[in-house]
C-alpha cells in the first residue's frame, strides 16, 4: 500500500510523541555511560604500571576488552532502583565500566592483568599470576597485613577506620606463603529484598600478597549475597525454558521452509528472486567473518596459555567459517519459501516481499517514503519499548541490568560490529518471521491476523534469554513490539519493517556512543551507520525510476537452453497430441516425464497453448 500524506503525517506525530517518551524513560541510562578512557590509552596505563614494577611490556603479548559489572547493576537496580543507584555509585566511586587488560605469554602461566576505568583511567584491580611453584620471601601474617594497609592508603587513599575486616585468609604453598585480606566498607549493607535475613550487599576492598610482592589489589568491588546469586539462576531457568520451547518451534518454521523449498523449487517467483537472496547471503556471510575480525582482542583475552596458539586460532577459524556459513544459509530456506509462498497466499499484498521490487525497481521515491517510515517506526518501536517496560516496572518489577549498551565497545570498529548486528538480525528475523512466517500462517490458518499474532509471539519470546527479569517479561515487550511490527507489514510491506528493526538494533548498540560521555570518533562513526538507509534512500528518491511491473521471465542456462531446442522440435512435431489439453495438463504431463519445469514453461509460452 503507497503512503498518502495522512498515514506519513500521523507516523511523524507518532513519533515525536514516542520521542518524548523515550527521552523521558530511557536516556537517563545512557547519559550514565562515561567511555572517556580507549583501549590504547588503558593498554598504555597497564604498562607503564608494569614499567614501575621493573616489568618490560614488549616481552608479553596483551588484548584488552571492554568489561561492565553487570552483577553490580543487576543487584543494585532491584534493591535501590536506577535512580539510586546512580547516587550509590556516585557516593562511593564504583567503577561500573572499565578496560580488562591481560599481558601474556604462550606456554607460560605467568600472566598480568588489569581492570582500568574508562571514565578516569585509575586501575581498579591488579592480579599477578604466577606458577604455583614460584618462590617469595617468606614473612609473616601481620606484615602483610600493615604492607597491604600501607599499599591502600598510598594508592587508593584507604581509611581502615572507614571498614571492618571481612576476610583474613594465609595459603600455604610449597615454595611461599600468600596472604588475602579484605575489607568491607562500614557505611555499606544492601539487603536483598525478595528475602528476609537472607544477607546483604556489601563493598570490598582487598589484597594477595605474598612476600614483598602484591600479587593483587582491588578497590570498590561490590559483593551480593549468596542467596541473591541463587534466586538469579532459578530466574534465569524460566528464561531457558521459554526459549526450549521457543527453539523447537524455530525448528519446525525452519524444516517447513526448506519443505517448501524442496516442493516448490520450480515456481517462477523462487527462481526470480534467488539471485537476489544469494547477494543477501554473501553479504551476511562476509560480515560474520568481518564480525569475528573486528572482535580479535576478544579472541586473544580466552586464550588459554598452556595449548599453542597457532592450534587455538586454527580451531576458532574452522569453527567460525563453519558456523558462519550454517547461519548465512539458513537465510535462504525461509526467503525462497516465504516469497513463494507470500505470492500464492498474499498475492494482494505485493510489497510484502522482494519479489515486487525486483520486478519493479528500488530507484523510486515510493522507496524513499517506505526508507522514511522506517525511521518513523524505528523511533515509535523505541517509545513504545520504554512505555511497556515502565509498566513492567511498576506492575511486575521488572528489571535489567545495562550490560548491552556497551558490549561492542571491545571491537576495533564498534560501528561496524553495530551494522553487522542491524543487518543480519532484521534480514534474518524480519524474513522468517514475516515473509515466511505470516505466509504460510495465512496458508495454515486462513486468517491474516491469526498468522500475525502467532509469528509475534514466537519472535516476541525468541527473545526470553536476554537480562531482563522476570524473563518472562521481554517476550511479553517483544511480541508487543511484533505485533506492531505486523501490521506495518501488511499495510506497507517488507521494506519499513526490515529498515525499522536494522535501525531499532544498531541504535541500541550504538546509543551510548550517541548520547554518553565519549570520543568524537565513537559518536561520529555510530551517526554513520544509523544515516546509512537514508543515503540509500535520497539516492533512490533522486534516480526516481517508475514503478512498472515487469513480467517474471526463466532465466535458463546453456544445458537448459539445449533441452529448450530439444523442446520445442518435439512441440512443433506434435502438436495434435495436445489439443485437447489445458496448458496446466500439458506441463504436468511433460515434467512428469522428468523435463525441467522452467524450461516447460518457456516451451509451453512461446507454443501460446491456451490455458
Amino acid at each position: 500500500m503507497r503512503l498518502t500524506k495522512k498515514s506519513q503525517f500521523s507516523f511523524f506525530l507518532l513519533s515525536l510523541i514516542s520521542l518524548a517518551i523515550w527521552f523521558k524513560l530511557s536516556y537517563p541510562q545512557l547519559a550514565f555511560v562515561k567511555l572517556s578512557v580507549d583501549r590504547p590509552k588503558a593498554v598504555q596505563i597497564a604498562k607503564n604500571y608494569l614499567g614501575e614494577l621493573g616489568v618490560n611490556p614488549s616481552d608479553f603479548s596483551n588484548a584488552a576488552v571492554f568489561g561492565v559489572k553487570n552483577s553490580t547493576s543487576q543487584y543494585l537496580q532491584k534493591n535501590l532502583g536506577f535512580a539510586r543507584m546512580k547516587e550509590f555509585i556516585k557516593e562511593h566511586n564504583i567503577d561500573m565500566f572499565y578496560w580488562s587488560v591481560r599481558f601474556f605469554k604462550e606456554g607460560e602461566k605467568e600472566a598480568y592483568k588489569f581492570a582500568i576505568s574508562s571514565s578516569s583511567g585509575e586501575i581498579v584491580s591488579f592480579s599477578h599470576e604466577i606458577d604455583s611453584m614460584a618462590k617469595r620471601e617468606t614473612i609473616t601474617k601481620e606484615q602483610a597485613k600493615e604492607r597491604s594497609v600501607e599499599f591502600l592508603r598510598s594508592v587508593y587513599n584507604f581509611n581502615p577506620d572507614e571498614y571492618k575486616i571481612k576476610g583474613d585468609h594465609e595459603f600455604k604453598l610449597d615454595n611461599r606463603t600468600d596472604y588475602a585480606f579484605s575489607w568491607e566498607k562500614n557505611s555499606v549493607s544492601i539487603p536483598w529484598s525478595d528475602e528476609k535475613d537472607s544477607g546483604t550487599g556489601k563493598l570490598l576492598i582487598g589484597t594477595v600478597v605474598s612476600g614483598e610482592e602484591m600479587l593483587s589489589f582491588s578497590k570498590n568491588v561490590f559483593e551480593a549475597p549468596e542467596k541473591y546469586g541463587r534466586a538469579l539462576a532459578k530466574k534465569q531457568v524460566t528464561g531457558k525454558n521459554i526459549l526450549t520451547i521457543v527453539r523447537l518451534i524455530y525448528y519446525i518454521l525452519f524444516i517447513a521452509s526448506i519443505y517448501f523449498l524442496a516442493a516448490k523449487h520450480n515456481h517462477l517467483s523462487m527462481h526470480t528472486t534467488k539471485r537476489f537472496y544469494i547477494w543477501v547471503m554473501m553479504i551476511s556471510f562476509s560480515l560474520s567473518l568481518i564480525a569475528n575480525l573486528n572482535q580479535y582482542q576478544s579472541i586473544l583475552i580466552h586464550y588459554s596459555t598452556t595449548s599453542p596458539f597457532d592450534s587455538y586460532l586454527f580451531r576458532l577459524i574452522i569453527n567460525t567459517i563453519m558456523g558462519s556459513l550454517f547461519l548465512t544459509v539458513a537465510i535462504l530456506m525461509p526467503s525462497l519459501s516465504g516469497e513463494c509462498i507470500h505470492y500464492e497466499q498474499l498475492n494482494n499484498k505485493p510489497s510484502g516481499s522482494f519479489l515486487y521490487y525486483i520486478r519493479t525497481t528500488f530507484f523510486s521515491r515510493e522507496v524513499f517514503d517506505l526508507i522514511v517510515l522506517g525511521y518513523f517506526i524505528c523511533i515509535i518501536l523505541l517509545g513504545l519499548q520504554a512505555l511497556l517496560f515502565k509498566i513492567g516496572q511498576t506492575y511486575w518489577g521488572v528489571w535489567s541490568d545495562f550490560g548491552w549498551m556497551t558490549q561492542l565497545t571491545t571491537a576495533y570498529l564498534p560501528f561496524i560490529a553495530a551494522f553487522t548486528i542491524g543487518y543480519k538480525a532484521s534480514v534474518s528475523e524480519e524474513l522468517m518471521y514475516r515473509l515466511f512466517a505470516i505466509s504460510w500462517g495465512k496458508k495454515l490458518f486462513n486468517s491474516t491476523i491469526a498468522a500475525a499474532i502467532v509469528s509475534s509471539l514466537i519472535w516476541g519470546f525468541s527473545h526470553s534469554g536476554y537480562p531482563v527479569f522476570p524473563m518472562w517479561f521481554r517476550g511479553i515487550e517483544v511480541s508487543c513490539l511484533g505485533f506492531f511490527l505486523a501490521f506495518v507489514y501488511l499495510r506497507y510491506g517488507i521494506i519499513p519493517v526490515i529498515i525499522g528493526h536494522y535501525l531499532f538494533d544498531v541504535f541500541w548498540n550504538t546509543a551510548e556512543y550517541l548520547f554518553g560521555s565519549v570520543k568524537p570518533f565513537y559518536f561520529y562513526s555510530s551517526l554513520s551507520v544509523l544515516l546509512l538507509p537514508l543515503a540509500f534512500g535520497l539516492i533512490a528518491y533522486f534516480v526516481n525510476k517508475m514503478p512498472e511491473l515487469k513480467e517474471m521471465k526463466w532465466r535458463l542456462s546453456k544445458h537448459q537452453e539445449f533441452n529448450l531446442n530439444i523442446l520445442r522440435s518435439f512441440l512443433e512435431k506434435n502438436k495434435n497430441m495436445f489439443e485437447n489439453k489445458t496448458k496446466d495438463e500439458v506441463k504436468k504431463e511433460i515434467a512428469s516425464h522428468g523435463w525441467d519445469m522452467a524450461v516447460v514453461e518457456v516451451a509451453l509460452n512461446e507454443e501460446n497453448i491456451e490455458k
